[in-house]
């Protein structure tokens, strides 16, 4: 019995670092939601009706992070000039540095998955993280990326335009991203 009110004690202690904390909640339309292993919450769990999107895609967590367009924003940017098979010409691609969007939301340094619109995952571990400038691309030289375009979240990095995408998804640039999964 000790025993199991000391387990009750040490889980219920832990919960403050997981609670909703008073972080700014979106003010504006939700755009990118993030789960999982975050210190930072501005949002309680799933509701499947609300969220109907990413409850449709099987997605479930207690806890999460929303940022809509303008927090994105807030955060420090980064450029990506590329030409992905997706555009005629380069383009010079802007939005937060990923590492930065971790950071803010105090994310664990743990294996992170994106989820797009229509279910398409891609995933980073923290080396590749660290190793990259990914950024999370809202627009494309200065123009919002719209739905049809890979918006409004493109994950996008300086990779080498020779390189490809591996097999197993990691690294993927994952477009018309809304979720980010944080740990497994």
């Amino acid at each position: 019995m000790k025993r199991a009110l000391v387990f009750l004690f040490v889980a219920l202690a832990g919960l403050p670092a997981f609670a909703e904390d008073g972080a700014p909640a979106p003010e504006g339309m939700v755009l990118l939601t993030v789960g999982g292993f975050v210190g930072k919450s501005n949002r309680g769990p799933l509701d499947p009706k609300r969220d109907s999107l990413l409850a449709g895609l099987k997605i479930n967590f207690k806890h999460a992070f929303a940022f809509d367009r303008k927090m994105l924003l807030e955060l420090p940017q980064g450029t990506v000039t590329a030409q992905p098979p997706e555009f005629d010409k380069p383009a010079t691609f802007s939005g937060p540095l990923l590492r930065e969007v971790l950071g803010f939301i105090e994310a664990a340094q743990v294996k992170t998955t994106f989820v797009a619109a229509d279910g398409y995952t891609g995933y980073l571990l923290p080396e590749d993280i660290k190793s990259s400038d990914w950024i999370l691309a809202l627009s494309a030289d200065g123009v919002p990326l719209g739905l049809g375009q890979q918006g409004p979240i493109w994950l996008l990095n300086t990779r080498a335009g020779d390189a490809k995408p591996s097999d197993d998804h990691r690294g993927h640039h994952v477009w018309a991203l809304v979720y980010m999964q944080i740990g497994e």
